[in-house]
């Protein structure tokens, strides 16, 4: 009888140990790393910043459409995306044209649904000039980022 209560003794012991590091490296584990750039980098066009989102809301309150993100207790506004350069500086000359001061920044995006409908809303976005359409275009993609990244669609 004593040669199993010490094989039990030493069985627990050992199960004692493998539970202790196997929770030391779960406590440790920090997620997962992207490890493969399957997206694409996007120029996002960014507004402005804000403290906090009731000062947001009420100073993007003019804004037809914008999406926005929150980073470090701030807020970022975001009213238009293009993957084209020249798209960029189109988007850019239109926002300054109507007041707005914006910066450019990039992002990497890798949802394909999205980078799908950008690249034929950059299409028509190279053969326009006019600012109604650069307007309507831009609003577009904002809600169809919105609805395949920012949803729950992947």
């Amino acid at each position: 009888m004593k040669k199993y209560f010490l094989s039990i003794f030493i069985a627990l012991i050992v199960g004692f140990f493998l539970a202790k590091t196997f929770l030391e490296q779960y406590e440790s584990f920090r997620g997962l790393e992207l490890t493969s750039n399957s997206g694409e980098m996007l120029y996002f066009i960014r507004y402005d910043t804000y403290d906090s989102l009731e000062e947001m809301e009420k100073k993007t309150l003019s804004l037809t459409n914008y999406i926005y993100r929150e980073n470090n207790g701030q807020y970022d506004v975001y009213i238009g995306i293009t993957k084209d350069a020249d798209n960029l500086i189109k988007m850019n000359n239109y926002f300054s044209s109507i007041g707005y001061h914006t910066i450019t920044e990039e992002f990497l995006v890798t949802n394909p649904t999205f980078l799908k409908s950008l690249q034929n809303y950059d299409m028509i976005l190279q053969g326009t000039d006019d600012g109604v359409v650069i307007s309507s275009i831009s609003s577009q993609i904002l809600e169809k980022y919105e609805e395949y990244v920012n949803g729950s669609e992947d």
